[in-house]
């Protein structure tokens, strides 16, 4: 008999354990002293039962799901790992909020891992709001820089194009009055240098800007500055451009000034200086020519520097009858001159100059002989460094060997 219920009891209690649907117990079928055993076994099942509904329910995390009876002694470390489970999910919505000083004690590796996590979300927070902040104060300055540009744009005298950088679509103009050429018409007459200035910054990453000159094909000239800039979000070339046709107008003339002798209207000093160290660069051949006009002290001592200055005046109308147009001629003092002539041999300056001679001697107004004295040096490819001074001096020579015999053949007509 008493086997006979052990065997029962056995068999349910490796129901309970193994089985997914349990074995039922029928009490009846236990003879009395096991009832009361069979009863415990009963419970035991219901406990069971209940652990493993709730560790299901655990290891899905559901945790607002089943919560087994308080005296369940099998649930109490799964109610310990339930209600831990229950505050970490707490924590890591405070940590979605951002609350990054929640810290996990109690769930051992994971909790390490946890509060590793917390400490890096709570740099990075810290360095994009700093970011941002930058940014925030970046784009205010931008948009402050962008209203003072477009104020000092609609009040600049100046013409603005803003061109975008890859479209070439002209996306700002600052026309300042409708009589003048609307700013989509100049942007398309300028197209092509305006291009070439944007094409020439973008080849070079070291360039922002380029200030630079243009014409706009209608007589007038620009001074233009070229900067790349960011305009709304898109890239963009602005382009400060400043009418300078007057001001280059007065420079050519005050260059022209300080580059003639206001006398006769022919190159200066300055002037021949100037055209003598470009030739020379060039290495090229050339016919060099000093003159000396003779007896222009005798003319201003005798008739008065008016006098003198016809004189002067009459020898340089002569000379340009001669010379071609592109020789170079000036007055480099008082009474002396120089020419430079290339590609012409130095015999035919000669024949040349004798015949200059002569025209102007036929100027003379009887009262003094009308005359003056050269020196030629015939300067070949060079093979040696020449200053300008070491040829007129070579000239100088030359001419002054001429001086002589004049002064000789005349002193006595200018006596009388």
């Amino acid at each position: 008999m008493e086997d006979k219920n052990c065997e029962i009891l056995f068999e349910y209690l490796r129901s309970i354990l193994y089985d997914s649907k349990v074995s039922g117990l029928d009490l009846e079928s236990l003879d009395e002293p096991f009832r009361k055993l069979g009863m415990g076994m009963q419970y035991l099942e219901r406990a069971v039962k209940e652990m493993k509904t709730y560790s299901a329910d655990l290891s899905i995390g559901n945790l607002s799901g089943f919560y087994p009876e308080r005296e369940n002694f099998l649930c109490e470390n799964l109610k310990n790992l339930h209600a831990n489970l229950n505050h970490l999910t707490w924590q890591a919505k405070q940590v979605a909020a951002g609350d990054y000083s929640q810290q996990v004690s109690y769930l051992g590796e994971f909790s390490e891992a946890f509060n590793t996590m917390t400490k890096q979300l709570c740099e990075r927070e810290n360095l994009l709001k700093q970011e941002a902040e930058k940014e925030k104060r970046r784009a205010a300055a931008m948009e402050g820089y962008h209203e003072l540009m477009m104020e000092m744009m609609r009040k600049s005298n100046e013409r603005i194009l803003v061109i975008d950088a890859d479209t070439k679509e002209l996306i700002y103009g600052n026309q300042h009055s409708a009589a003048e050429t609307s700013e989509s018409d100049f942007y398309d007459s300028c197209r092509g240098e305006l291009n070439a200035a944007e094409d020439m910054i973008a080849a070079k990453d070291d360039i922002v800007e380029k200030t630079w000159e243009m014409n706009d094909g209608r007589g007038r000239v620009y001074r233009v500055m070229t900067v790349f800039i960011e305009w709304h979000g898109r890239r963009a070339y602005a382009h400060i451009i400043r009418d300078v046709t007057e001001e280059k107008r007065e420079a050519e003339r005050l260059a022209d000034r300080a580059y003639t002798d206001l006398l006769t209207g022919i190159g200066n000093r300055f002037y021949f200086k100037e055209k003598m160290e470009q030739l020379l660069k060039q290495k090229v051949s050339f016919v060099f020519c000093y003159f000396d006009l003779d007896h222009l002290k005798y003319i201003n001592d005798r008739f008065g520097h008016a006098e003198g200055d016809e004189y002067i005046r009459n020898f340089v109308g002569v000379m340009k009858k001669r010379i071609r147009a592109d020789d170079i001629f000036a007055r480099i003092g008082g009474d002396e001159f120089c020419a430079v002539f290339q590609e012409c041999p130095g015999s035919v300056v000669r024949d040349k100059l004798e015949q200059i001679l002569d025209d102007f001697m036929k100027t003379g107004k009887g009262r003094y002989p009308a005359s003056f004295s050269f020196g030629i040096v015939e300067i070949r490819e060079k093979t040696e460094e020449l200053a300008v001074n070491d040829i007129l001096k070579r000239a100088d020579e030359v001419m002054y060997r001429q001086k002589q015999l004049h002064k000789q053949k005349y002193e006595q007509e200018l006596i009388r």
